[in-house]
């Protein structure tokens, strides 16, 4: 590695540490490590980063974590003793959050490091301040939160609006759900920003890549009609199978309208077809530096839809959206309108950023 390369991946964890997780002087920072998924030195630097920060920094390296359905005892024990968590390992979310919720300790600030490699550190997307982020995160939500009606629009064939929901239509909704447990949750080094509740939407969604895992686009998108914000109809013409093509019982990345209508009904069957069918809400990503790539979605230029008012609501992935709310421009094209926003150009400024 180049003593250029090294500068960069120290920049970068000084962004993940000071800027994402905030390390206050005497706070005890646990880092929770995943074997094989990141490497000895690499957490070694975030540590001595946390130390150079006032902090204390705590490791734990855990075997992989997938498929665990309730925290393991001794991993309980040091989230009650943390003031703040790092989290470098695949540890699933609702597992975590119901632990936090029972032992009294949601408010614990937990962050979702993606950037597990060196190489990873060096990417605009991960040396791009991270307050900045939040900042328009910030700006994002308060545009979103006043408006009253929606449309998006999409190249590949969406054309769906609604209403912006409000008082009692979020009761039960999943976006409420996720809001809440968003608000200690930060991702490195991008984030999406805060789901938007929707209403009484008509109109037809392109479903138009797979999701998660892959971005690259349908040659047939699957087409999802939507009447009185409830999803009534799903059409979709056989796609070939990709070498990239591994099953995925969380709906995070879906390849087949077969997998999409199994997933539908098996929430229909838990939770009832009105709120298993039902078009809770819809975000994106938002962060500038973000590309488009599989295994990510803070990119701007793609977003999903929540299909269900349910704990585990499926998502249908959009591409190159143009949004308006009110009628005015939100999105145009795969782009947030609000990096011209005066306080967002303000705080660029103030940390030395360019937005182009």
């Amino acid at each position: 590695m180049t003593s250029n390369t090294e500068a960069k991946v120290r920049e970068g964890v000084v962004n993940l540490i000071r800027n994402c997780v905030g390390v206050e002087k005497g706070e005890s920072i646990l880092l929770l490590n995943e074997q094989g998924v990141v490497n000895h030195p690499l957490v070694e630097l975030m540590e001595n980063t946390v130390r150079a920060e006032g902090g204390s920094p705590f490791s734990l390296w855990v075997e992989p974590l997938t498929g665990v359905t309730e925290m393991p005892g001794i991993l309980g024990a040091a989230l009650l003793a943390a003031d703040k968590l790092i989290m470098n390992a695949n540890l699933n979310r609702v597992v975590l959050l119901e632990h936090l919720r029972a032992s009294d300790n949601a408010g614990l600030i937990r962050i979702n490091n993606r950037a597990r490699t060196a190489d990873s550190f060096t990417s605009e997307h991960a040396l791009f301040n991270w307050s900045l982020v939040m900042a328009l995160a910030g700006k994002i939500e308060e545009v979103t939160s006043a408006a009253s009606e929606w449309r998006i629009t999409t190249p590949h064939g969406t054309d769906i609006s609604g209403r912006v929901a409000k008082g009692s239509e979020v009761a039960g909704a999943f976006f409420t759900q996720d809001a809440e447990a968003s608000r200690m949750e930060r991702v490195f080094p991008g984030e999406v920003y805060a789901p938007v509740g929707s209403a009484g939407a008509h109109g037809i969604i392109a479903f138009d890549h797979p999701g998660f895992s892959d971005k690259d686009l349908f040659v047939n998108p699957m087409i999802l009609t939507v009447d009185v914000g409830q999803v009534t109809n799903l059409e979709w013409r056989d796609e070939p199978r990709r070498e990239s093509q591994r099953d995925d019982a969380t709906g995070n990345t879906v390849w087949t309208c077969d997998q999409l209508n199994g997933l539908l009904e098996s929430n229909a069957e838990k939770f009832g077809h009105a709120a298993a069918y039902a078009l809770d809400s819809w975000h994106g990503g938002m962060h500038p530096r973000a590309v488009r790539k599989g295994g990510q979605q803070s990119n701007p230029d793609t977003m999903h839809f929540h299909i269900g008012n349910v704990p585990a609501a499926l998502s249908a992935y959009v591409s190159d959206q143009t949004i308006t709310l009110d009628g005015n421009p939100f999105w145009v094209a795969g782009r947030p309108v609000l990096l011209e926003d005066q306080f967002v150009k303000d705080v660029a400024a103030e940390q030395g950023v360019t937005l182009d």
